[in-house]
């Protein structure tokens, strides 16, 4: 009888490879390597762009806020006797046994659950039914169900719950204090702990900040770049990256290919989806021919070290060789490689840039 619920996750094609950064496709040669790029693309102003300026504050309810959250990272779970009566937030273990009309249903019943009054899990009323009562307590506890409920059975019907509450605890939160400080972190006192989450803070903000710069001025660049042609080994070798992975999509979530295409697409037909694929494939093709010609043009690179640390940041991710290859159509060592110059070439960008005030 928990509440039900149905989630859709992150459907489109294009977003699985946005999330891995610049994806990378073809065969066994390390990108556009023997390429003339010139005869491929034709690029406009990269240097000396106007991006907007950013401003940086840091309130002491954020600091706070860290605070907090470190405070409840090291709470401890207090045991409750039969004296203390159950409040939100309390977790409780119970054994339960559900009617409709006076007789039990599926689903309606478990033994020795865990749940946290307040969380949500169970159907609205049964949670609020429990507060207030104490360990060892047996409560009739009733609620209703909404039309809308996935078990047809009971959809809008009442129902009455007999719950046993074996035990409770209640989550413990130690006090901020300078013993915390010093038992928890690298300091000794309030404040130097307090300014050090400042500047966290601050450091995240300027790195989203900065982010926003690049990304801004990476669509100017691209908006001053013209495709004159597109490669084909590497146009082929996309499509069939994207085409392959609908089917793959297809058989993880147990459904056709046809309902994938209408849920990734809103397409009913190939030749729809054929088109949005291509689109696709032009924009992340035109991204990677810029990358390239910009690192050749000023001669941006990258170290061994960085390579290794970029190889390690992404099996850290949860990428091996075979996944990265099923998702961009190239090793692991080449994605590494086309991800380090996009990122090169954004730093150039930005570093050759005319901030406003």
């Amino acid at each position: 009888m928990k509440r039900r619920t149905i989630r859709t996750g992150c459907m489109m094609l294009l977003g699985v490879f946005l999330c891995l950064g610049l994806a990378a496709c073809g065969g066994e040669k390390m990108q556009y390597d023997g390429l003339n790029l010139d005869d491929y693309i034709t690029v406009g102003e990269y240097k000396g762009l106007e991006v907007d300026g950013y401003k940086i504050k840091v309130s002491e309810k954020e600091i706070q806020e860290k605070v907090e959250a470190a405070l409840k990272e090291k709470q401890e779970n207090q045991k409750l006797d039969e004296k203390t009566k159950l409040k939100k937030g309390d977790t409780a273990n119970i054994d339960y046994t559900g009617k409709v009309d006076g007789k039990e249903f599926d689903g309606g019943a478990s033994q020795g659950f865990d749940l946290e009054l307040g969380s949500g899990q169970f159907i609205e009323g049964f949670e609020d039914g429990l507060i207030g009562h104490r360990v060892g307590e047996s409560v009739e506890v009733k609620v209703h169900f909404p039309d809308d409920y996935q078990g047809e059975k009971v959809a809008g019907k009442d129902a009455v719950f007999t719950v046993k509450i074996n035990s409770a605890t209640r989550p413990k939160i130690p006090e901020y204090t300078v013993d915390f400080v010093k038992e928890n972190t690298d300091f000794q006192t309030k404040e130097e702990y307090e300014e050090s989450i400042r500047q966290d803070i601050y450091n995240e903000k300027e790195e989203t900040a900065k982010t926003e710069q690049k990304n801004s001025l990476w669509s100017d660049v691209l908006e001053n770049t013209e495709v004159k042609k597109y490669p084909e080994e590497e146009m082929e070798a996309y499509q069939k990256v994207f085409d392959a992975q609908i089917d793959t999509m297809a058989q993880q979530y147990g459904m056709s290919r046809s309902d994938i295409l209408k849920q990734m697409y809103g397409a009913d037909d190939e030749k729809t989806v054929k088109s949005i694929i291509e689109d696709s494939t032009k924009t992340l093709i035109k991204q990677e021919l810029l990358t390239e010609y910009i690192a050749d043009k000023e001669n941006l690179t990258y170290s061994k070290d960085e390579k290794q640390a970029k190889l390690d940041e992404i099996e850290k991710q949860g990428y091996d060789d075979e996944t990265v290859q099923q998702y961009t159509g190239r090793t692991l060592e080449q994605y590494a490689h086309i991800t380090l110059l996009y990122e090169k070439v954004q730093d150039f960008i930005l570093d050759n840039s005319k901030v406003k005030k």
